[in-house]
């Protein structure tokens, strides 16, 4: 299991635990199980797509949220 934090450009993979703060994602939020793709990543910070939206995740969000 990796951190999202970790993901490189590319990286397809699935959220496997979530335990940020869900208020930081607004009306998408993820839930374990959900298909995630990592558009750009710099830094720690990342650009998700998942649900059809991107998303863009701080560094101390994606560090919480890991993948399978």
């Amino acid at each position: 299991m990796m951190s999202l934090s970790d993901a490189v450009n590319g990286f397809s993979g699935e959220v496997a635990w979530n335990c940020a703060d869900r208020s930081l994602f607004g009306v998408c939020q993820l839930e374990t199980g959900d298909q995630v793709q990592v558009v750009s990543s710099y830094f720690g910070n990342v650009i998700i797509k998942v649900k059809g939206k991107r998303l863009a995740i701080t560094r101390d969000a994606a560090e919480r949220i890991k993948l399978a």
